[in-house]
C-alpha cells in the first residue's frame, strides 16, 4: 500500500488516540466494525470520498452529507469522531486513520493480513480454503 508518509504521520495520532478511547470505553469490537465497513464504503464511494477531500467544500456541508450518509449507520462515538476531523479539518485524512487504526486493532489480536494477486479469479472453493 503506498501511502503518502507525512498523511500517514498525521493520521497515526488521531488513530492512536481513537484506539486508546475505544479501549478506555470497551467499545473497540463496535468503533472496528464501523470502521471496516467504512474502509469499504468509501472505496466504492469515490465520489463523496472526493467530495470530503475537497478543500473548497466548507466543514458544515461536509458535515450535512456525513449526518445523512452515515449518522444512522455507525456507532454515536465513531459519528461523533468523524465530526471532530470534520472540525479540526482532518477530515481528508479519513482513509489513513482509517488504515492505522485497523492496523492497531490487529497487531493487538496479533491478526496479520496480507494480499494474495492472481493471475486467475479464485474459484469458491479456493476462497474457501484461504478464508
Amino acid at each position: 500500500m503506498s501511502e503518502n508518509p507525512l498523511t500517514a504521520k498525521i493520521a497515526a495520532p488521531y488513530a492512536r488516540a481513537l484506539f486508546d478511547f475505544s479501549i478506555e470505553r470497551n467499545i473497540m469490537h463496535q468503533i472496528t466494525a464501523d470502521f471496516q465497513n467504512l474502509e469499504i464504503f468509501l472505496n466504492d464511494a469515490k465520489e463523496l470520498t472526493n467530495y470530503l477531500n475537497n478543500p473548497i467544500v466548507n466543514q458544515d456541508a461536509k458535515r450535512e452529507i456525513l449526518t445523512k450518509t452515515l449518522q444512522s449507520q455507525v456507532n454515536t462515538e465513531t459519528f461523533k469522531f468523524l465530526m471532530v476531523l470534520v472540525n479540526r479539518d482532518r477530515i481528508n485524512l479519513l482513509k489513513a486513520i482509517i488504515t492505522n487504526y485497523l492496523e492497531l486493532v490487529y497487531e493487538t489480536a496479533s491478526i496479520k493480513m496480507i494480499e494474495v494477486s492472481t493471475a486467475f479469479a479464485f474459484t469458491n472453493l479456493q476462497k474457501k480454503y484461504v478464508n
